[in-house]
């Protein structure tokens, strides 16, 4: 059995024994940061109709943690997966991304990039996010906004720190 056989064999034991901590750590073993083109622009043009939209026509398709349960100091990866049929067949969508997370309410960590490009066609975007090593156990959320003429959106997540064992 090859090493990805092997690691999808792992993955679905893991899940069937519930532990979804283990799931998390591998499932974010195997990203890397940055952008994927998942599917061209031709082919989201056909699967929303966008001939029949309004353009642009823009979907935020998905957006996780993963692990959601993490250890103060170690590292949280935000998957975002959009798609979009831009006005023209090159057109991409400049705004501003922001990233922050909360902790009780309150902002501890923020990100802005004022030049975000939303790109046609369906993008995965992995970005990870390092866990201060003294953060307080408790629940956080990792929120995510885009702000531009044209789209607009918001999303958040949140996800469990622990403190280490000492």
């Amino acid at each position: 059995m090859g090493h990805s056989k092997a690691l999808v064999v792992a993955l679905g034991l893991a899940a069937a024994l519930g532990c979804a901590g283990v799931v998390g750590k591998l499932q974010r073993a195997l990203r890397s940061p940055g952008e994927k083109l998942a599917a061209v622009p031709d082919d989201v043009w056909a699967q929303y109709k966008c001939g029949e939209q309004k353009l642009p026509l823009f979907r935020l398709e998905q957006t996780e943690l993963v692990p959601q349960r993490v250890i103060a100091g170690d590292d949280v990866n935000h998957r975002m997966v959009y798609a979009l049929c831009p006005t023209e067949p090159t057109e991409v969508i400049e705004g501003t991304l922001q990233t922050r997370i909360l902790f009780k309410g309150k902002p501890v960590v923020r990100d802005a990039d004022g030049h975000y490009e939303i790109k046609p066609g369906r993008w995965v975007v992995d970005t990870f996010i390092q866990i201060p090593p003294q953060a307080e156990t408790g629940i956080y959320s990792v929120e995510v906004q885009f702000l531009s003429q044209t789209v607009n959106f918001r999303e958040e997540r949140s996800f469990a720190v622990e403190r280490k064992q000492k």
